[in-house]
């Protein structure tokens, strides 16, 4: 199980072109994701520390939440997204994460739901890696400027884009990708 953990966490890093993507596991649960874009050290180091702030939050509150939720920071801007078994426990999420210094704005897509099984997590990753990478090769798209997450057949797509021809591009490769079934577009075009 650990080598297959590790093989998909590679094939993720290779598919991934020019940007850093990492996938940390724990006990076959997924952690974290990374992708360095080019924006300034200073702002992806701010967004680290808030996207750690709010792990190390939910952490000891409760492991659970560690695990089974994906975070996603750009610009202040914080993407939750996974399933937890009751309402009450990601409205707590909810709270301890707009409790964390620098959160600017909450984008909560916690399901009502169990968590999907290390084997789902690992094609979603797999999945979102296929897209980075098209993305990568594609003329016309700055693919380091994007944050994509993939969680039951959804993408979220984070991230800057150039002009609307630009965004056109990228939303038609993750349109043409087998297995999406919905796209959450929280990007903004850059000023």
């Amino acid at each position: 199980m650990k080598k297959r953990v590790l093989l998909c966490s590679f094939f993720c890093i290779m598919l991934s072109g020019c940007q850093f993507v990492g996938t940390i596991y724990n006990a076959g649960h997924k952690i974290t994701s990374l992708v360095l874009d080019d924006r300034s050290l200073k702002d992806d180091y701010t967004d680290t520390k808030i996207n750690l702030a709010i792990r190390k939050n939910l952490a000891q509150r409760d492991i659970k939440y560690f695990l089974d939720i994906e975070i996603t920071v750009f610009e202040g801007y914080v993407l939750l997204n996974g399933a937890l078994p009751q309402t009450a426990l990601i409205d707590e999420v909810n709270e301890i994460v707009w409790k964390t210094n620098g959160v600017q704005k909450v984008y909560n897509y916690i399901r009502l739901d169990t968590p999907p099984k290390i084997t789902i997590v690992n094609e979603d990753a797999a999945i979102s890696a296929k897209i980075r990478y098209e993305l990568s090769i594609t003329k016309g798209i700055s693919s380091v400027n994007y944050k994509i997450t993939m969680e039951n057949g959804t993408i979220y797509l984070m991230g800057i884009s150039e002009n609307e021809e630009e965004l056109k591009k990228v939303l038609a490769i993750i349109k043409n990708t087998v297995s999406v079934q919905k796209i959450v577009v929280l990007t903004r075009y850059k000023t």
